[in-house]
């Protein structure tokens, strides 16, 4: 699972190696691309790369390239055009490891999206974006109110560009009286609410699936607290929310389904507490399967690996079978003329 405070340790331990599965957010409506996703480089995970592979597994290509620097590449979320991936690089060695950046598919034209968040002051790290479906504005976490106790994470919303960030949840809420931290948005189709996942300041499994409307009002839950819910993305016909349950939970958890009413609530995966973990996931452009991390794969060294499979769980196959880590996809559309 991934962890929401962007404070990563010296040390990793294989705890902490546990705690660093991650995510996927929103998915554009078309026909299916190629899915990106996060492959880490050595085995404490502080280093990563940005790749893309076709459904069937074949076609890998490298997109982001850290070289031997610890600088972790995370988080993929294709633009509805299918010509670009927004996702956030992460430098363990520096006080604010989280920026966001987007590139082009061919791994070109790399572009800083964090000018509005500096290393001092208010705003301390930005993650986890997800591209709107009109492609002009960018959602995603930002941490701020500085270090130390009054720290707060909420959804902001801002430019393609990077600029005129604006945020959308705990609008009117000071740092020092937050009860929530937010994380981990994704749109509508419509391009008028948001799902994000919440969690009660200083208890990590009171988490749920909220939505909320742009302007920060009408705010809902829609997974119950016991499923410890996270990483939630919407599909292109905006009947159905996935996410991961048992975000706590190092060996445990499936990937779940819901209307955006709460009505409807099902699983997808029936991986036995112990046996494994399934990871974030996405739809594909077409809304008929899933892409999802897992954990352990098949590859030889029992990491995570991509999958893909129906809405009912079923088809299920192994993309990037392989011996590194690798998780956190997002299924991209197939890019327009």
């Amino acid at each position: 699972m991934k962890r929401r405070n962007f404070t990563l340790a010296a040390t990793v331990t294989a705890t902490t190696v546990l705690l660093a599965m991650a995510p996927a957010n929103a998915t554009a409506p078309g026909r299916n691309g190629r899915i990106a996703f996060r492959r880490y480089l050595n085995d404490a995970h502080t280093r990563g790369a940005i790749f893309t592979i076709d459904p069937d597994g074949t076609g890998l290509r490298r997109i982001t390239h850290p070289g031997n620097r610890r600088i972790l590449a995370n988080e993929p979320d294709w633009s509805p055009n299918g010509r670009w991936i927004v996702y956030q690089v992460e430098r363990p060695t520096r006080p604010v490891p989280h920026r966001l950046y987007k590139i082009r598919r061919d791994g070109t034209h790399k572009t800083f999206l964090s000018g509005g968040c500096t290393s001092t002051g208010r705003c301390r790290s930005d993650g986890y974006a997800a591209w709107s479906p009109s492609g002009e504005r960018i959602a995603f976490q930002r941490e701020f109110c500085g270090a130390g106790k009054n720290n707060m994470t909420a959804i902001f919303v801002e430019r393609a560009n990077g600029t005129d960030p604006r945020r959308v949840t705990q609008r009117h809420v000071g740092c020092a009286a937050h009860r929530w931290e937010d994380f981990a948005p994704a749109w509508a189709p419509s391009g008028r609410r948001l799902a994000f996942e919440r969690q009660k300041r200083g208890t990590e499994s009171r988490r749920a699936v909220f939505t909320v409307r742009l302007d920060g009002t009408g705010l809902r839950r829609i997974t119950p607290w016991r499923l410890v819910a996270a990483q939630p993305d919407w599909s292109p016909n905006g009947r159905w929310i996935a996410f991961r349950s048992k975000e706590t939970c190092d060996d445990c958890g499936n990937i779940w389904l819901v209307h955006p009413d709460g009505t409807g609530l099902h699983a997808v995966t029936h991986t036995a507490a112990g046996s494994g973990k399934w990871l974030s996931c996405s739809f594909s452009p077409n809304g008929r399967r899933i892409t999802a991390g897992k954990f352990p794969g098949s590859g030889s060294a029992g990491n995570a690996d991509v999958y893909v499979m129906r809405l009912d769980g079923s088809d299920r196959r192994n993309v990037t079978e392989s011996a590194p880590w690798e998780s956190a996809p997002d299924w991209g559309p197939r890019p327009r003329r």
